[in-house]
């Protein structure tokens, strides 16, 4: 049975909620001076209380100086006495400056809702547990950008609990980006943008040879033969990608359907023909003279600039780095990525989150829903080559394009999204993955043989599950 004081405690606890987000939504310029308030039967259904309740947390908003009250009107917004200023952290990418114009939204945003100010805090990906999950609190930050890797580390099991607020999902969003945001039921982070990884090609090189283009039929063994045809063998290669990198090599592993399992003492079985097989397959494409130029990348810009400057033919991008080809000077489309036993490619998104203890949580929310309203993702979709995570908007077809080079294929991921895998289908936390990827370097570069890097690998594994736990 539950006591009057406990249902005094509930009530009073809904009605500073209620006269929080009235304040709040006043103060934000989410309802504009000279605006009423809502009949106080709708507010007693919205906060669950009664009139008399309802009528006390409105005389707090007249004392304050917020609203006054109509005789036989209701309720008009006359501003806050206060001028208060609402301070946003938002910790963000800082390549989604490039990618998705984010300052000129963010500019938007406030003129939008003057009493808001988004302090933009860039924050630099590095997939450290620690350094993930106390940035947040160090930074005061109230929203952040988060791609699935840094969520994987919010949502550990050595976390006590996510330090995000669960968020109502939104149906207007493709509801596969949602899978890599979501721990024991819930959804901690709206998705804004996503970027499969694909194929990039020289399309005058390709007539030039007189070969045909990349299609869906396309193998790894017809993507060799085709790149060696475009190789001139001294200053132009037929393929190129950055190779350690944790979106590209992983790639074999999910077309040969690799899901690493639990070795039963803490770490993970890399004894597996299938693995092996999976990397011998990349290892025979970056090894073959005619086709891979041994060039040593630090980072998937340069594969950019090598098929900028035409050293190249064809690449392994994602959608956003297409944002670095807007001024290519030869025409250029995209492709589905060749398969080999499975048609798979590796698919990354960025997502929006909220920091459960932020203050501000309703300026944070009306931030967040500004990025993802329909306005926000058709300025994404017709002034970049990201995709936006609203479908509406990311399907959008007509006029008003702001891109002048477009790949005449850009609608392609609709065509091939069962293909769509989040690394996590692999089952091997990020950071393992990382690290692989660095160790087999010395077997991509003919230094060491595979088996003593995968046995060296899985004592790693073993150590590092056990400082885990």
């Amino acid at each position: 049975m539950v006591s009057s004081s406990s249902k005094r405690s509930g009530a009073r606890t809904r009605l500073e909620h209620m006269i929080g987000t009235l304040r709040d939504e006043i103060i934000t310029g989410a309802r504009s001076v000279g605006d009423y308030l809502p009949p106080e039967l709708t507010l007693c259904e919205q906060f669950q209380l009664s009139k008399k309740t309802v009528r006390k947390g409105l005389e707090v908003l007249v004392d304050e100086g917020y609203i006054e009250k109509v005789p036989r009107i209701g309720a008009r917004i006359i501003g806050s006495v206060h001028h208060e200023t609402v301070v946003l952290k938002f910790g963000y990418y800082p390549k989604m400056v490039r990618e998705i114009n984010l300052l000129d939204m963010i500019d938007a945003f406030q003129q939008q809702y003057p009493n808001i100010r988004v302090q933009a805090v860039p924050v630099s990906h590095r997939y450290d547990p620690a350094f993930n999950a106390e940035r947040l609190r160090t930074d005061n930050l109230d929203v952040v950008t988060i791609n699935a890797h840094d969520f994987e580390y919010f949502a550990a099991p050595e976390q006590e609990s996510c330090p995000l607020e669960p968020l109502a999902p939104n149906d207007g969003l493709y509801p596969f980006l949602a899978q890599p945001f979501r721990t024991d039921g819930k959804l901690y982070a709206l998705p804004l943008v996503f970027t499969p990884v694909i194929l990039c090609y020289n399309k005058e090189h390709f007539l030039e040879q007189h070969l045909p283009e990349p299609d869906s039929s396309w193998t790894w063994e017809d993507l060799r033969a085709t790149g060696r045809a475009l190789s001139n063998g001294s200053d132009r290669f037929g393929f190129y990608f950055h190779l350690p990198s944790g979106n590209r090599w992983p790639i074999f592993l999910l077309q040969n359907d690799i899901v690493f399992r639990k070795d039963g003492e803490g770490g993970y079985v890399l004894n597996d023909p299938k693995l092996k097989e999976a990397l011998s397959v990349c290892r025979d494409l970056v090894r073959d003279p005619q086709l891979f130029p041994v060039f040593l990348s630090e980072n998937d810009s340069d594969a950019h600039a090598l098929f900028l400057n035409r050293k190249v033919s064809m690449i392994l991008c994602t959608y956003d780095s297409l944002n670095d080809f807007r001024s290519a000077p030869f025409v250029y489309d995209i492709a589905p990525l060749p398969h080999y036993r499975e048609s798979r490619t590796l698919l990354g998104a960025i997502a929006l989150a909220m920091h459960a203890r932020s203050d501000k949580k309703h300026a944070a929310k009306l931030f967040i829903d500004y990025l993802l309203s329909h306005r926000n993702q058709m300025f994404i979709r017709l002034n970049t080559l990201s995709i936006p995570s609203l479908k509406r908007a990311a399907e959008w077809v007509g006029e008003g394009e702001c891109v002048a080079n477009r790949p005449y294929r850009f609608h392609m991921y609709r065509d091939i999204i069962p293909t769509f895998r989040f690394a996590s289908t692999l089952g091997l936390p990020t950071d393992y993955l990382l690290q692989m990827g660095q160790d087999l370097k010395l077997y991509w570069s003919r230094l060491e043989e595979l088996e003593p890097i995968l046995e060296k690998l899985a004592a790693k594994f073993s150590a590092g599950n056990d400082a885990r736990s």
